[in-house]
């Protein structure tokens, strides 16, 4: 059994690989909160991978599974095999959760890639068909969006991320879905298409994935495929190229 750690700003994800992706595990990103010992000690764990956009959790996490499990986990970062070439500035900046993400598209799908990521941040990703790393975006994800409208005004409510009913909102909290929802496709669409132009990949294949995902890629044209674990996919990907 592979044991495939994904840790984000807000939520970790841990899913078990044996053949397939048999069971994925949802935590908030808090130390305390990952049962980690509890996961490793139930199943026959033969290995690791880790991801953390989180030093200090990725670093505590690692050391359990090492001190406990007797593991040495796999840490992702841009100087691991991952079938990618980096033809950006600082690739050692890039987050690991990108690395993932691109390996395990780079894997599955075929063609040039933009691969959107719509979890804390909202980050896009191209890749083209030789395995070239182009470069991306990033911009601030939903869930930020709405916090910092409700922290930053006196009379705007702390609203539930969901699908708006209207796009004309008849209360103050379907004005902000909308606003938030609408508009985050709206910007979406825009990115892919500038980076669809400057690059000369007119024909590059959306990939949407995250935990908002489901959120907005029903107001976004043209995105072939939705895969919420793409990360684990990913991360299975950069095992078996730097273990196996």
């Amino acid at each position: 059994m592979l044991l495939l750690i994904d840790i984000g700003n807000t939520n970790t994800k841990i899913g078990l690989y044996e053949g397939h992706l048999k069971r994925v595990l949802n935590f908030r990103s808090v130390m305390e909160e990952i049962p980690l010992e509890d996961i490793a000690h139930a199943q026959r764990i033969d290995g690791a991978v880790i991801s953390s956009v989180v030093p200090r959790l990725g670093g505590s996490i690692a050391k359990r599974l090492e001190r406990h499990c007797h593991i040495r986990p796999l840490i992702v970062n841009h100087r691991i095999k991952s079938g990618l070439r980096y033809r950006i500035k600082r690739p050692e900046r890039l987050g690991p959760d990108r690395i993932a993400m691109a390996a395990g598209a780079r894997w599955l799908y075929k063609g040039d890639l933009i691969v959107i990521g719509f979890g804390t941040a909202t980050t896009f990703s191209l890749i083209n068909r030789r395995g070239e790393y182009i470069g991306g975006a990033i911009m601030p994800g939903l869930r930020i969006s709405a916090d910092v409208l409700a922290e930053r005004t006196a009379l705007l409510p702390r609203i539930r991320l969901r699908v708006p009913e209207h796009v004309i909102g008849r209360d103050t909290e379907e004005n902000i879905l909308t606003g938030l929802i609408i508009g985050h496709a709206g910007a979406t669409e825009r990115i892919i298409r500038e980076m669809r132009q400057e690059a000369g990949l007119r024909r590059a294949v959306i990939i949407a994935t995250g935990g908002l995902a489901d959120l907005v890629v029903p107001y976004i044209k043209g995105v072939r495929y939705v895969n919420p674990h793409l990360a684990l996919e990913g991360l299975r990907v950069l095992y078996e190229l730097n273990v196996k």
